[in-house]
Formats: C-alpha cells, structure tokens, sequence
C-alpha cells in the first residue's frame, strides 16, 4: 500500500506539476502568464508542506492513515479542479508572509552570517591543523634525519602544483633544459 501512495503522490504532486509549470514558462501567453502564477503559488505551498513534513515526520507519521490524508491533501493542491494551492497560498501564506517578511529577511540574514562565519572559523581551524601537523612532521623529521631538509608545506605545494594543475588541463610550463656543455679544457701552465 506505501508504494501505491508513493506513486499517487510522485504522479500528482510533483511529475505533473513539473511538467505544467515547463508548458507554463515555455509558452508565453495570457493563459500561461496566469498558469505560470498558479504554479508559483503551488510551488511555495508545496514547499512549505514538504519543509514541515521533514522536520516534523517522525511526530505524525505515526498518525493512523497519515499516508492517506496525505495523498488527499497532496491532492487538493495539485487539481486544477480544487486549486487548493491557489486557495492556501492566497489565505493564508500569502497574508502571513506579508505580514512577517521584513522580520524573515533580518532572520534569513542573520542566520546566513551566522552559518558562514561559522564554517569560515572552522575551515580556518582544520586548516592550521593541517599546517601545524604538516610542519611539526617535517620538523621532527628534519631532526631525526629521516626526512631530507627543507621539507616544509612550501615544498609539499611546489612539489604537487604541478600535478594537480595536470588534472585541470593546464600544462605546465617547460622546465629549462640544460644540456651540459664540454668544459673548457684547464691550460696548464708548466
């Protein structure tokens, strides 16, 4: 039976709905100028439902009949008989999101800062334990004689530069040949 609702689901809730929107964007008439509106507003709903639903699945997949009420409802939006999207959209996500958008945009700001200063500050950390490993290796190598000298991370990257930009197509720029030329013969003076 879940296959069956997962396939009622994929049909109306998303393979036709995709193909619809593609028809309203690639043909550009009044008919599809208000289709294409129509799809916009089932997309944000959808999206909504589909947001809450996976962060809240493991709280009312355990309903009795989830699956079924979910098709209903999957239903009710896609139809273009119901046009529930349209209905929801316009109701309710259209009038909360008005009301809130300035706060959601300071949110949605905030929350971005806060991620990427985040992922910088521990990129940056991983990044000096690289180095401080790579350098303390080299280090203790140097001093037990078992690493040759000069084996730093300077090294490491003058020595792998020009393998990796091999991988990325560039070539390399050619390395000075020097031929080694017959050395004048010492006069000796006797």
């Amino acid at each position: 039976m879940n296959f069956v609702v997962h396939l009622i689901a994929a049909w109306f809730a998303f393979l036709l709905p995709v193909f619809a929107t593609f028809k309203s964007l690639s043909h550009p008439t009044p008919t599809g100028q208000a289709d294409l509106a129509r799809w916009c507003k089932y997309w944000c709903v959808l999206g909504l439902v589909v947001a809450f639903e996976y962060l809240g699945e493991f709280l009312i997949s355990w309903v009795p009949f989830y699956s079924e009420i979910k098709i209903v409802f999957l239903l009710f939006l896609a139809l273009p008989q119901t046009q529930g999207s349209t209905y929801v959209y316009d109701t309710l996500l259209a009038p909360w999101l008005s009301q809130h958008e300035a706060a959601l945009d300071a949110d949605i700001l905030a929350i971005q800062r806060n991620f990427l200063n985040f992922a910088q500050t521990r990129l940056a950390s991983l990044w000096h334990l690289v180095v401080s490993a790579l350098n303390k290796n080299a280090s203790s190598g140097q001093a037990s004689g078992a690493a040759p000298a000069g084996l730093n991370l300077d090294t490491v990257f003058r020595t792998l530069g020009p393998l990796m930009s091999s991988f990325q197509g560039a070539q390399p720029a050619p390395a000075a040949v020097q031929t080694p030329s017959a050395a004048p013969e010492a006069q000796h003076a006797y």
